[in-house]
């Protein structure tokens, strides 16, 4: 995707102003063309469409050096039909540094009644998106009595404590806007770079005002069309109209003062906020000892702390940068956001002499980072680099789910800015291999005459399904551990007997990912009575690629490479014969690769089955269309039986 890049920069020496008090929200006169409208002029056929979005942002001083962020926006959403519905339920994200001030709703019927939104049916909670350890700070709400015809509007103010205003965004997740607008206000004492991103559908338009009360710039842009959730899509902020924020210099007295004008003055306020941290470190400087300081080598000792804090202290997986929390009270609380984590882990390391940085990084499902515009905002987390002598290792204890050494899908195959002292440094993190992520499953079935088969299973993950779910059943009690992995290894099957479950220890993430079982099975002679047909490989529900886009309006990305091997092994009794196997399959391209084939020695039948996926970026049309084949050409082999007859 094209976007314009453009950076407005303006510096005012003059008294402070008053901010007054927040008032009472004022609501816009619905007009007879909105009231009239039928249809979505964006996006026929659509259930609703953003009739406006209108923010402001403003940016002042209350009293001296003290600074606050204030956010308003107003939405409203005409509905079209009983498809427009599921926008009734609006979710309101933020990063962690956003504090939710007020909101207000109502619905306004077609026949002009209003009905207000209940102030007791909003809840305040935490949103998960793109995967389990990606959490943001959700208020969501439900309008009441909403019909066709109908419109909905809510406004909210936020605050930030200080002038690093959020991102904003023009756009609506999931439908149409018409119209959509934001005026900044930025106090006379501070300088404010303002970076508009747009699309080559999507132009903003900007002027800029002076006030009594500072400057004021204008946003605008129409004719946003819908970005569509779509599997394997880049994130929305990725594909969203929006603009960032970044205070350049502040006026103090007779000087002017320089915030953030590079790269390095980031990292100079993550030093600084890295400083805080260490004033209150007593507990952490003794714990690390306690740990690590009488192992003989680095590694060992950064393996021993990664370990005491991934089981020790849990993480609210909230996205953003801002180091608040001092570092004892995140031993004593045993609960910290993910970049405060990491920061301890850095702190503990230095503490034992092991070498570490802080490394900044937007991670793949929360959006790309702009390198030509410095700016807080942009990161999601914060990991770690540990520079041992043989080789640099990227870890992240916030992670319980990932081995030393092992990151997340999103935290891979980024850019990280690394934090040395008051500079930072870029570091690529590696995106990783499909031999490092590897799922290998192996089972081995006696089959009886009477068609009942028994036997044994084992699978073993490494990398990103291993880390996902390990994750997942860290949530769980022993007890659903042992239900869920039942189902795990029953693929589906009702009458399928599991027992002698086998598991490392699921807290422990050092442990190799090894899940055994036995299983016993009765199988249905479904092609008739005496024949039994046999899919191999379609048994293993974890196992069958698939690709579930079935149109694009984005780019195609793929949460990594991988590799999937899976052998089945079938020890016939004498009385059955094999009378057909499987035809041998072989797909390569440059997307990855996709094999299957059985071989027969006496009366045992073995099968493999293998699959790749190295290439994880489609952008275009015909690479789509190309993946598309490839996903289909596998869901048709799969099929491919293997037929037993009886004697």
């Amino acid at each position: 995707m094209r976007r314009k890049f453009r950076v407005l920069t303006i510096v005012f020496l003059m008294l402070s102003v008053h901010v007054p008090l927040a008032r009472a929200f004022d609501w816009a006169e619905v007009t007879d063309a909105e009231k009239g409208m039928k249809s979505n002029p964006l996006d026929p056929g659509a259930g609703a469409v953003v009739l406006f979005k209108r923010g402001e942002i403003q940016v002042l001083e209350k009293q001296s050096l003290f600074w606050t962020t204030r956010i308003q926006t107003y939405t409203r959403i005409k509905i079209f039909n009983d498809a427009g519905r599921e926008y009734v339920n609006v979710s309101v994200d933020a990063p962690k540094e956003v504090r939710m001030a007020k909101i207000e709703g109502r619905t306004i019927l077609p026949s002009g009644q209003v009905i207000p939104l209940d102030s007791s049916q909003v809840f305040r909670g935490r949103s998960f998106e793109s995967g389990r350890n990606y959490a943001i700070l959700k208020t969501s709400f439900t309008f009441p009595s909403v019909e066709a015809g109908a419109i909905i509007e809510y406004q909210t103010e936020e605050f930030v404590d200080w002038f690093y205003p959020p991102p904003w965004i023009f756009d609506t997740r999931e439908v149409g806007t018409l119209d959509s607008t934001l005026r900044v206000l930025i106090g006379p004492r501070l300088g404010m770079a303002q970076f508009p991103l747009e699309t080559t559908a999507a132009r903003l338009s900007v002027s800029r005002n002076e006030t009594v009360q500072g400057t004021q710039y204008d946003f605008a842009v129409k004719n946003l069309h819908p970005i569509r959730n779509e599997p394997y899509s880049v994130p929305f902020r990725d594909q969203a109209t929006m603009v960032l924020f970044t205070p350049r210099e502040l006026a103090f007295g007779n000087e002017i003062y320089p915030l953030i004008t590079k790269w390095d003055d980031v990292g100079k306020e993550v030093s600084q906020q890295y400083g805080n941290m260490e004033k209150s470190m007593k507990e952490t400087r003794n714990k690390a000892k306690e740990l690590a300081e009488k192992l003989p080598d680095a590694r060992s000792k950064a393996e021993a702390i990664y370990k005491y804090i991934q089981q020790n202290i849990t993480s609210s997986n909230l996205v953003g940068v801002g180091l608040g929390r001092p570092a004892d009270e995140l031993l004593t609380r045993k609960r910290g956001d993910p970049d405060e984590i990491n920061a301890l882990f850095v702190m503990m390391l230095k503490e034992v002499k092991v070498d570490a940085d802080m490394v900044l990084v937007a991670t793949q499902n929360w959006d790309t980072l702009v390198r030509s515009f410095p700016n807080f905002s942009q990161f999601s987390r914060i990991v770690t680099r540990v520079n041992l002598k043989d080789a640099a290792v990227f870890a992240d204890p916030a992670e319980p789910a990932a081995p030393f050494g092992e990151l997340p899908w999103f935290d891979r195959g980024v850019t990280g800015l690394v934090v040395k002292g008051t500079k930072v440094q870029e570091a690529a993190i590696p995106p990783g291999t499909a031999e490092e992520n590897l799922s290998v499953t192996r089972i081995s079935f006696d089959v009886s005459r009477d068609w009942k088969t028994e036997g044994d299973a084992e699978i073993k993950l490494k990398g990103n399904e291993a880390i996902g779910l390990r994750g997942d059943l860290l949530e769980e009690s022993p007890e659903k551990v042992e239900r869920f992995l039942t189902d795990y290894f029953g693929y589906g099957h009702a009458d399928a007997v599991v027992s002698n479950i086998a598991h490392p220890d699921i807290r422990d993430s050092s442990q190799a990912f090894v899940l055994k079982a036995h299983l016993k099975q009765k199988l249905t002679d479904d092609a008739g009575p005496g024949e039994l047909l046999v899919n191999p490989w379609m048994d293993d529900q974890y196992n069958s690629p698939m690709f579930k886009a079935t149109e694009r309006h984005s780019i195609v990305r793929f949460n990594g490479p991988e590799t999937r091997v899976s052998t089945s092994e079938w020890k016939l009794a004498p009385e059955i014969k094999v009378q057909q196997l499987p035809k041998e399959v072989k797909i390569e391209n440059d997307l990855g690769g996709f094999s299957h084939s059985c071989t027969q020695s006496g009366n045992t039948v073995t099968c493999t089955r293998s699959y790749y996926l190295k290439k994880t970026l489609l952008k275009t049309n015909v690479e789509y269309l190309g993946a598309r084949k490839f996903f289909d050409d596998i869901a048709k082999n799969d099929q491919e039986v293997m037929v037993l007859r009886g004697q």
